[in-house]
């Protein structure tokens, strides 16, 4: 504890114990005329709602009574009896729902809202029967779900009962009546059957859905009990709740407040006292301020130096006496001065420290990202090297086997066994070509001859090369190049892997029937070179990906036919040492285009 806090606690205590004890006496002895009053206000808002639910119900009965006993229900027709009553539900418009009349056997004669059927058995009629006004229990309407109940009074001709008229009466407008009874803000109106259940609420949709004969005051008011108390309602509130029987309907009328609402002229004045209290201790506070302040305010100021030389955003003290406390507040300025030069300095070199690890964490991370690639790649290689080796070899081996165990071969059996070695051998040259190529490709050693390059003489070339797999596989080859298309500066060879690459590419994705078109146009400064399937097409996510290595479009098609995945990229590395680029233009089913343009010969 400071030192202000304790000069502050011994002015209270000296002063706001004896003004305490005076304003509890005077509270207490106001709090008890308070709720004296209250509890007479509050019962006598019950009264009231009690006598204008029984004035709303002594009209309803009288209505019965009197038109029970006049000569329209006594003497007239059937349709007189209908037109009538129509008249008066419409002049009580939303009171009454139906008449309808019995005879002596319960058989509806007639019902305004035409209904038939035989009540014989119904507690209404029963009671009825017997020469007296009956009001029925509460229920909810089969037509509307909203709560009614039925009066029925005995028809009386020359003294005996010739029929019952009844009356389904709804309750809204005596809830409404109820509801305009001021109760304050937090008071709630509520009724009860005998049995606890909740026949008026202002949520309708509790009526007859909730019983609450648990609640104290319901179990006061069904005991046929009149009284105010203070108790925890059903909902688990504080409240002041009155509570008054009606025995000639067997309801219990509750209204229930808030305590705090109830008592809130205790409140109040017990506002006004704290308000005196409070006032009192302000005065008592604002002088203990005023002696403290000079005593505690230097030492304040170096507390808030020290929290903030913890922080790093210290500011030097002001110097406001010359004693102890002010000679102690210059040596500490001093002090925090050097300690934060020395922070700075940390600070700046811990600064430089973590830029140094960021960078060197960037690159382990890109380092170790491209060991992954590395990885990845490897795999890639040896899995598909292993199968472009395995299966040329394997074929190799098996016709090598069998003109080694057969003494005497046919020569045309020889003859296409030796061109099966031939060709296998002819695979795994282009494959190992091809693996050279790329390592050349990657590590920049690939060196281009340069010259002037016929490219109609080239192509006849490539179509030589490839012209038997498509004569085999019924795939239609065109070739569109003008005789005296412009020569291009390039590497001969290389352009031949290139198209070979291209063609054969376009022949393992172009179906039997299918069609391969050669093209080449003169530009301006360049040749472009076009070539164009009618094959399976490319999906647009993976176009960027088919020139990287072992990269395969369709695994499966590939399968079939061979290959490992690298002609497409060393083609596209051989364009691009000429200074240009392969552009491919596909769709799904409708076929690729691959195209590339090479400079003239100037």
């Amino acid at each position: 504890m400071n030192i202000r806090s304790e000069l502050l606690i011994f002015f209270l205590l000296i002063s706001v114990i004896p003004l305490s004890a005076v304003v509890y006496v005077s509270y207490d002895y106001s709090k008890e005329a308070i709720r004296d009053s209250v509890m007479a206000n509050l019962l006598g808002a019950t009264e009231n709602t009690g006598n204008a639910i029984d004035n709303w119900m002594d009209a309803r009965k009288d209505d019965i009574r009197v038109i029970s006993q006049s000569g329209i229900i006594v003497n007239s027709e059937k349709e007189h009896f209908h037109e009538s009553l129509n008249t008066f539900e419409t002049e009580y418009k939303g009171v009454y729902t139906e008449f309808f009349l019995l005879d002596p056997a319960g058989n509806i004669m007639f019902s305004t809202l035409n209904h038939t059927g035989n009540a014989g058995n119904e507690h209404y009629f029963t009671e009825a029967a017997r020469g007296k006004l009956y009001v029925s229990d509460v229920y909810l309407s089969e037509m509307t779900g909203s709560p009614e109940i039925i009066i029925t009074n005995p028809v009386k001709k020359n003294g005996t009962i010739t029929g019952i008229l009844a009356a389904r009466v709804s309750m809204e407008n005596l809830y409404r009546i109820i509801e305009n009874i001021d109760i304050g803000k937090s008071g709630e109106v509520f009724i009860v059957n005998k049995d606890g259940d909740i026949i008026f609420h202002g949520n309708r949709s509790r009526i007859l859905h909730d019983n609450i004969k648990d609640n104290f005051a319901v179990k006061e008011v069904t005991y046929e009990k009149n009284g105010i108390n203070e108790y925890v309602n059903y909902k688990g509130e504080n409240v002041l709740g009155s509570y008054y029987w009606l025995p000639l309907y067997r309801w219990g009328l509750i209204v229930e407040k808030n305590i705090d609402e109830a008592y809130a002229g205790v409140l109040t004045l017990g506002k006004v006292m704290a308000g005196i209290s409070l006032f009192a201790v302000i005065g008592v506070v604002f002088l203990a301020i005023v002696i403290s302040r000079r005593l505690t305010d230097p030492v304040k100021s170096l507390e808030e130096g020290a929290f903030g030389l913890v922080k790093g955003n210290f500011k030097p003290i002001t110097v406001s006496s010359a004693n102890e406390i002010g000679r102690l507040t210059g040596i500490f300025n001093s002090t925090a001065q050097e300690l934060l030069d020395i922070r700075k300095k940390l600070e700046a070199k811990i600064e430089i420290a973590n830029k140094d690890l960021e960078e060197k964490n960037k690159e382990l991370i890109t380092a170790n990202e491209e060991l992954k690639k590395l990885d990845e790649m490897k795999s890639d290689f040896i899995s598909m090297v292993s199968h472009e080796l395995k299966t040329p070899l394997s074929s190799m081996k098996i016709s090598a086997e069998y003109l080694e165990s057969e003494t005497s071969v046919d020569p045309s059996v020889q003859k296409e066994l030796l061109q099966i070695i031939i060709r296998n051998i002819d695979r795994l040259t282009r494959l190992i070509n091809d693996i050279l190529d790329l390592s050349k490709l990657e590590a920049g050693k690939m060196e281009l001859q340069l010259e002037h390059v016929d490219i109609h003489e080239i192509a006849n070339t490539v179509l030589e090369n490839a012209g038997q797999l498509a004569l085999k596989k019924n795939i239609t080859v065109s070739l569109d190049i003008p005789e005296k298309l412009s020569p291009v500066l390039a590497d001969r060879e290389k352009l031949i892997i290139v198209l070979n690459n291209l063609f054969e590419n376009a022949l393992k994705f172009t179906q039997d029937g299918g069609s391969i078109h050669l093209s080449a146009k003169d530009n301006a400064d360049n040749i472009e070179v076009s070539m164009k399937d009618t094959g399976i097409g490319i999906e647009k996510e993976k176009i960027e990906k088919i020139f990287d290595k072992f990269y395969q479009v369709d695994s499966g098609s590939r399968r079939k036919i061979g290959g490992c995945g690298l002609g497409l990229s060393i083609s596209s590395g051989i364009i691009k040492a000429h200074g240009s680029e392969i552009r491919v233009e596909s769709e799904p089913g409708k076929g690729s285009t691959f195209s590339f343009r090479l400079k003239k010969v100037e």
